[in-house]
């Protein structure tokens, strides 16, 4: 343990060996990984200049969990779940603007780890929260190479579907608050159907079924339902894991100006004039591809829907939809009478 020593190494993939130990890869990644709009993207990206090709390490799990011991990093600000095409990015790459936060967007290794009896079947299964927590850890040392400011918050944003896991995530942080963030559902369902993600179609190779249903089912029901349905299981999951004293329920609408007026506040960040002005930088580009300008595009979604669309999305989606309004209702009312500042929330719904 005295010799340990992982500074300036991050891990980037945690996976079985070929004798049975869960191992993890490591690179020396620049600050541009934590700033992409996918944790995904920004390795990958990484990975195309030759020093990080030929500069890698590979250990076992145990050093991680090790490394997490005699390195803590930060403890995250804030967890953010949300329904898919709904503004997480938006979310995360405001707070990425800024120099003393570390974003982590959709990283793999806590989604394997989370679902580690299917994707790393030889891990002992009471590693994979501490693991979790070890990831972060070494993502968010407040000082790295090549890091100019001292870091002081970490946010973690969860792919889509996580919110089915939220129990393990609680565990891994019990005292971080959580966002829920969703959109009108045929906005979303447009949107995913115009370019499904992977999740959304059956027997895809991510192996996630958010809806729990039966491949042979899927194909009788076709894409369309099935997309529709599995959405609609992302909504309820949310309702059924909201808890007011935890968790702050946004709609899409809300956004950007909730990212200062709510978010930051919500996950204890308080961001002064100049770091208000760098977040509100990223609010006229598009989130997923910054080189482009945002367009708002909701009225344009609901006028591409077919009456099919339509249907699916009242049947399957809306009902959960409508519950979050009135649970988001209620917190804000219950705000209100406890003192608080009546939010945009109510404002907008």
């Amino acid at each position: 343990m005295g010799r340990l020593n992982f500074e300036g190494w991050s891990p980037i993939r945690i996976y079985p060996g070929a004798g049975g130990e869960t191992l993890v890869d490591w690179m020396r990644a620049p600050p541009e990984v934590t700033r992409a709009p996918f944790f995904s993207d920004g390795v990958q990206d990484a990975m195309h200049h030759p020093f990080h090709q030929g500069f890698r390490r590979q250990t076992p799990l145990s050093d991680l969990l090790d490394w997490a011991q005699a390195s803590p990093g930060l403890a995250p600000s804030g967890i953010v779940f949300h329904v898919s095409r709904c503004g997480s990015t938006l979310v995360t790459q405001a707070f990425a603007a800024l120099d003393s936060h570390v974003t982590l967007s959709e990283p793999p290794l806590l989604d394997d780890l989370m679902r580690a009896n299917a994707l790393l079947p030889g891990m002992d299964r009471a590693l994979a929260v501490p693991a979790a927590r070890a990831v972060a850890s070494a993502w968010s040392q407040p000082l790295r190479p090549g890091h100019g400011a001292r870091r002081s918050h970490l946010l973690i944003k969860c792919d889509c579907w996580a919110t089915g896991y939220a129990d393990q995530i609680a565990q891994a942080w019990p005292d971080t608050p959580w966002l829920f963030l969703y959109r009108d559902p045929l906005e979303v369902l447009v949107s995913q159907w115009q370019q499904r993600a992977a999740y959304l179609i059956a027997g895809g190779p991510l192996g996630v079924n958010p809806a729990g249903i039966a491949f042979d089912d899927a194909l009788h029901m076709g894409p369309e339902a099935y997309c529709a349905r599995s959405l609609g299981a992302l909504y309820e999951t949310m309702v059924q894991q909201f808890r007011p004293e935890r968790t702050l329920l946004l709609d899409y609408r809300q956004l950007p100006s909730a990212i200062v007026t709510e978010i930051a506040p919500h996950f204890g960040m308080a961001l002064d004039a100049a770091a208000t002005e760098q977040a509100e930088l990223t609010f006229a580009v598009h989130a997923k591809h910054p080189n482009h300008p945002f367009a708002p595009d909701a009225q344009r979604k609901h006028s591409q829907a077919s009456p099919r669309l339509h249907e699916l999305a009242m049947q399957w989606i809306d009902p959960h939809y409508r519950a979050l309004e009135a649970m988001r209702a209620a917190a804000g009312k219950a705000s209100m009478h406890a003192g608080g500042t009546p939010s945009e929330a109510l404002e907008a719904g």
